[in-house]
This record gives C-alpha cells, sequence and structure tokens, in this order.
C-alpha cells in the first residue's frame, strides 16, 4: 500500500511519465511542411471615366434609388442604353463586385471620385495614383484589395513612356499611360504574387507595344528576383489579331521588341536574364469547361454588336507555380437597366501553387 500516492501506484506513475515524455517529443519534433494552395479570384474592369460628373453624393444615390419592385409585363427589356452619369453607375458596379467577391478588383479609367467612391462603397483599401501627375490628377490605374485574405509588401507607380519613372506621355499617345505594380502576401497562406495593372493608350500602337515590353521586362524582374508568379491585368486597347495585335503578340512572345529601345535607367533597375519569359493569357489557360460568359470586352454604349472586341485581358507568367481554374466575361449592361461601364468587367480564380 505504501507504493500508492493519491490513489496511483509507482508503476501507474512510472507509465504516465513515460507516456509524458513520448508526447513533448513528438510534439517538438520539426514536422514536415504541407504546401498550401492559395485561391484567388481576380476581377478587372475599365469604369469608363466620369465623363458626366455632379455633385450628387454616395448617400444622395442610395437614398434616391427605386425601392419597389419592377413587374416584368411593364418592362421595356434592355431599353437604355445611352451613357449615364457615374453617380448612377456607381452602385451597380459596387453590387457587381461585391457579388463576384474578389480578393482584388482592378480598375482603368477611375477618377480620383470614382476610386474614393468605391473605396467608401467596397470598403476596400486601394493602391494606385493619378496618372496625369503622381497624385490625384487624370485616371487611376487602382488595385483594391480584401484586407482581410491580403497584405501588401511593397508598391509602385511607373510610366508607359520613354521616361518610365516620371509623370509623361509617349509621343503621339492620346493620354498619360502607367502601370501600377503590387506585391501581395496571402494572409492564410503566406503565399506572395506580384499583379500590375495597366492601361494602354487608344490612339498609339506604338505605344501600346512599348507599354507591353516595359511591363513584360518589369515582369520577367520580378519572377527572377522575387521567385513569385506575376499577373498581368487591364485594358490593352489591343486585340489579339489585327490591325491593333501588337501589344497582344509581344506580351504572349509572339512578338520581339528590342530591350535597347526601353529607357536605359529602367533596363538597369529591374535588369533580369529571363530571356524565355512570356505571358500567358488566362483564358486560354482555363479548361474548357470552366469558360463562361462573353467573348468581347469591350461594348461602348449602344444597342448593337457593331464594334464589339476583346481589348481587355488577364494574363499571367509563364511558370509553374500557378493555375487557371475558371473564367468568365461579366455583362454590363442588364435588361431592366442600363450599362455600367462601356467595358464588361473580366473575372478569373486562379490557384498559386
Amino acid at each position: 500500500m505504501m507504493d500508492r500516492v493519491f490513489g496511483l501506484s509507482l508503476r501507474e506513475k512510472m507509465l504516465g511519465l513515460a507516456v509524458l515524455s513520448c508526447l513533448v517529443v513528438l510534439f517538438n519534433y520539426p514536422q514536415a511542411t504541407v504546401a498550401q494552395e492559395t485561391n484567388l479570384r481576380i476581377q478587372s474592369w475599365n469604369l469608363r471615366y466620369d465623363s458626366k460628373p455632379n455633385d450628387i453624393t454616395v448617400q444622395q444615390t442610395i437614398e434616391g434609388l427605386n425601392s419597389t419592385l419592377p413587374i416584368d409585363v411593364d418592362t421595356k427589356w434592355f431599353s437604355n442604353y445611352t451613357e449615364q452619369p457615374w453617380s448612377s453607375r456607381r452602385i451597380g458596379v459596387k453590387n457587381e463586385v461585391q457579388f463576384n467577391n474578389p480578393e482584388i478588383f482592378t480598375v482603368n479609367e477611375g477618377l480620383h471620385r470614382q476610386v474614393e467612391d468605391l473605396k467608401e462603397l467596397l470598403g476596400y483599401p486601394y493602391i494606385g495614383v493619378g496618372r496625369d501627375d503622381g497624385g490625384e490628377a487624370g485616371e487611376y490605374e487602382a488595385v483594391f484589395y480584401n484586407p482581410h485574405a491580403l497584405e501588401v509588401v511593397s508598391n509602385d507607380t511607373f510610366w508607359l513612356s520613354d521616361t518610365p519613372f516620371e509623370p509623361s506621355k509617349y509621343p503621339g499617345a492620346g493620354s498619360y499611360r502607367s502601370a501600377t505594380v503590387v506585391h501581395f502576401r496571402s494572409l492564410d497562406t503566406g503565399s506572395t504574387f506580384v499583379l500590375i495593372n495597366a492601361h494602354l493608350d487608344d490612339q498609339s500602337d506604338d505605344q501600346r507595344k512599348l507599354g507591353a515590353a516595359l511591363v513584360k521586362y518589369r515582369a520577367a524582374y520580378e519572377v527572377e528576383n522575387k521567385h513569385v508568379p506575376v499577373i498581368f491585368v487591364g485594358d490593352f486597347n489591343s486585340q489579339v489579331t489585327g490591325d491593333s495585335d501588337g501589344a497582344y503578340l509581344i506580351s504572349t512572345g509572339q512578338q520581339t521588341f528590342s530591350e535597347s529601345d526601353l529607357n536605359s535607367t529602367f533596363t538597369d533597375k529591374y535588369s533580369n536574364s529571363l530571356t524565355d519569359f512570356n505571358f500567358l493569357d488566362i483564358l486560354e489557360e482555363t479548361p474548357a469547361e470552366n469558360r463562361m460568359g462573353n467573348l468581347a470586352t469591350f461594348t461602348g454604349f449602344k444597342d448593337t454588336t457593331s464594334g464589339f472586341s476583346r481589348i481587355d485581358f488577364q494574363f499571367a507568367s509563364n511558370t509553374t507555380d500557378w493555375e487557371a481554374v475558371r473564367f468568365k466575361v461579366g455583362d454590363n449592361w442588364y435588361d431592366d437597366s442600363f450599362y455600367l461601364s462601356d467595358h464588361r468587367p473580366v473575372i478569373s480564380d486562379i490557384v498559386l501553387n
């Protein structure tokens, strides 16, 4: 009876200590790391700039919405195709983005008022500057992101011109053109990637080619030095074939652009040795059974398909650290409403391996 303490025998105590020791060793032994996949939904959209500005606030727009249910027999389907002010369009844009619930939402043509409105409506912060002065003037190539899913490691803007490190316009281009670069980290998995959002010129094919070449060169540097996939999205004003296909062909490696024609300070800063780097079209990389929605991304404000084209793209680096899952070109005009933009939103689901 003397070998029992608090109801346990000495033999039972010794056995318990042995089990405890094994558990301590087990929990302190280095565990094999299980690779985690990072799921990303990316939505990119040319918003159409605020061409009909007014002083109507977001709250006034919300208060002015019609809360009564429409009656289908009284509805004239697809009847209102004229361009509406941003103050009328912004709630529809907000709803479209929130319904898709992307980790990243990028915009082209957004003026300061527009990106600030979306920041308020979506509750997403954004990265980006006005392209005309690097401040608030001109259109933004803004990158909104879900702060509960992603954090920003670093970011910068460069201009798609002969002087990329200052607000500048390529000779013969219709507008200043810029690219927003954001290095992200997933809060869930720790995976990192770089996203570049750009808007190429609508008038100069030479600018479009230069812009694509600058982005491609910068992306190769990111892949080589950060060992991350790079995603490139935006309005290219360039089609897959035809007279305006130069930017698409350069991006995808089907046409070359001489490094000597790029700004030497830019190529020195982002020097890389990846001569085989190219972008892949995410639509093309998506399994055929997972492609959905429309094909054309540009529609204009009209009730005819004349002039429809696919000029808004989502690309990713030709590396093995990502995979396309789904792809969709959404809608910008619903049957009882009006155009939210003259472009349709592009949405993809990808996995970072």
